[in-house]
């Protein structure tokens, strides 16, 4: 009994010794996995994972997003850095090294890369104006699409002459304005366009009765009249931030209100109500970056 006592003792040690090392000899070690930062990132984003007692050697760690394997960068025992690998989907981290594989505590969300796009000759045309009452459809626009859309409910801005209608809200009173189904608002911002990088801490207006959310007149919403030459200009660094019919956020820089958006437009021979606009859209749910 006593024997085999000992012979079972002798067999754990030596399972033990040839569980802890590896295949040259050297003792390795469970490592943990803390953190992943950020959390949430397109593709190429990099990825910083803490932990301890990651090897060294970045050839015996393997790194997956939801299956879809991804390059080590670098690593240190308590660090490895990673990149979001194309067709990555969102879900946890696999991590595998020393035997073990381990999953990030936290799912990891892959986003969408944000959309910067210029939209050329959008046509907003009236009827009426100079006295006579002003009508017209509106000219819908749609940041999911980039493209100006029909859609009695999937638009987020509407243009008619120097009106600009967001779908959210309530009717102004105005004649043939569109019906508002969504959450869409409106915050203009002062500043450089590429300074403006998020939607972040905005207060957002809507339409309402008797007025837009983004101020119709003259040094008002977006654009100053000239009565000398008759001619509509884009307010330098006047940048409108708005809030999508669902709830997501886009930036709109008006760069002219005539076709072709020339740089000294002539109000008797260069056709208006025709919008050029930068604009950057954010697709990711819940997510205000707008740069």
């Amino acid at each position: 009994m006593k024997t085999t006592l000992r012979f079972c003792a002798l067999f754990m040690v030596i399972f033990s010794f040839v569980a802890c090392n590896d295949d040259d000899g050297d003792s390795v070690s469970e490592f943990t996995v803390m953190s992943i930062s950020p959390e949430s990132g397109t593709v190429g984003t990099e990825i910083r994972i803490t932990g301890t007692d990651f090897p060294s050697d970045a050839s015996n760690i393997s790194i997956s997003f939801n299956g879809v394997s991804a390059t080590v960068t670098s690593v240190t025992s308590t660090e490895i850095v990673t990149t979001v690998p194309s067709g990555a989907a969102s879900g946890q981290i696999e991590i595998s090294a020393n035997g073990f594989t381990k999953l990030s505590a936290s799912s990891f969300t892959v986003l969408s890369n944000l959309v910067t796009e210029t939209i050329s000759n959008l046509s907003a045309p009236q009827t009426g104006g100079q006295g006579e009452p002003v009508g017209g459809p509106f000219t819908k626009f749609s940041f999911e699409t980039g493209a100006v859309t029909d859609s009695e409910t999937d638009w987020d801005i509407a243009f008619r002459g120097t009106t600009i209608a967001v779908n959210g809200g309530t009717a102004t009173g105005t004649n043939e304005e569109p019906t508002r189904n969504g959450n869409a608002g409106a915050a203009i911002q002062n500043g450089i366009f590429s300074d403006i990088t998020s939607a972040n801490g905005l207060s957002f207006d809507q339409d309402a009765a008797g007025s837009f959310a983004v101020p119709a007149g003259s040094g008002e919403g977006w654009y100053n009249y000239n009565p000398a030459t008759f001619t509509v200009t884009p307010i330098p660094g006047r940048i409108l931030v708005f809030r999508t019919h669902d709830g997501k956020f886009a930036k709109v820089e008006i760069l002219s209100y005539y076709r072709d958006a020339p740089a000294e437009p002539d109000a008797f021979s260069d056709e208006s109500r025709v919008y050029t606009f930068n604009y950057v859209y954010n697709p990711n749910e819940g997510e205000t970056a707008l740069e």
